[in-house]
């Protein structure tokens, strides 16, 4: 794993308010440090417990969580454990520019977590677009093992949505047979990839256009989650064999500015295709 690819697992797992599929990102001996309480966790089993602790308290009171990838500009403090460039991960409990805090992680040799360390320091960030700085000269992001919750395709689809940076074929080998797409722009028709196939050959059509936002997974009220992304939300459903049923897109274009008009184009291609078929 890259320092990115992990952050961003990280902001999906506080997101989501799950910490599935964490454990296989810390090394042995990686360590939780707060900045003003110092050490937390001394090992993988305690950084585990502490971080599913949190998890267990944000769910419990349904705290909506709000993580943004960050590159640090300034430091402040002379004795700030990290310098300009380092990128970190802004945790919020509200929508805006304020955050209570930042995560940063530092890897071993193995592309492991060897520290977590959650900084109450102060730093000058902006938020990293990551479609445009991309990760062209790393590995793309694959799953290390297969998908079995909808918080693994949310993770997935964020990440796609985030980073444009993911391994597209290793995606769509677990795609079933009988997976459908359904696509919506406001009150228009919708649109559905019927099978597996049509999902293949299409669906990075509706993933790959851009919009200048960070993707969020958002609970609700029953705790299930949602994927938005600037005017665009997702669902993902599973069929009672636990497989990927249904992804459902939906663009909300109430407030549609010209920002909008570019994606146009995805509806006329599958309507189109979906005439042929």
């Amino acid at each position: 794993m890259t320092e990115i690819q992990s952050l961003l697992l990280l902001k999906s797992a506080l997101e989501s308010a799950d910490m599935h599929g964490i454990e296989s990102l810390l090394a042995d001996d990686c360590v939780y440090v707060s900045t003003g309480r110092g050490t937390i966790a001394r090992n993988r089993v305690e950084v585990m417990d502490f971080l599913s602790t949190m998890t267990d308290s944000i769910k419990a009171d349904h705290v909506p969580v709000i993580g943004n990838v960050i590159r640090v500009d300034e430091v402040y403090e002379e004795d700030a454990l990290y310098r300009p460039g380092k990128l970190g991960l802004t945790i919020a409990y509200e929508v805006g520019d304020a955050y209570a805090y930042i995560l940063f992680i530092d890897m071993d040799d193995d592309g492991r977590i060897e520290r977590i360390v959650s900084s109450q320091e102060n730093y000058d960030s902006t938020r990293v677009n990551l479609r445009l700085h991309g990760e062209s000269d790393t590995k793309p992001y694959a799953f290390t093992s297969a998908p079995t919750t909808v918080k693994d395709w949310m993770t997935a689809l964020s990440m796609w949505l985030e980073t444009e940076h993911i391994d597209i074929d290793d995606f769509y080998q677990y795609i079933d047979e009988d997976t459908k797409v359904v696509f919506q722009k406001g009150d228009a028709e919708s649109i559905t990839l019927e099978n597996g196939l049509d999902v293949e050959d299409y669906f990075d059509q509706l993933m790959n256009f851009y919009v200048d936002e960070s993707p969020h997974i958002i609970r609700d009220e029953e705790d299930g989650l949602i994927l938005t992304y600037g005017p665009m939300s997702l669902i993902v459903a599973l069929n009672e064999e636990g497989a990927l049923a249904l992804i459902s897109m939906y663009i909300d274009t109430r407030d549609e500015d010209e920002s909008l008009d570019d994606i146009g184009y995805i509806e006329e291609v599958l309507e189109e295709q979906q005439v042929q078929h």
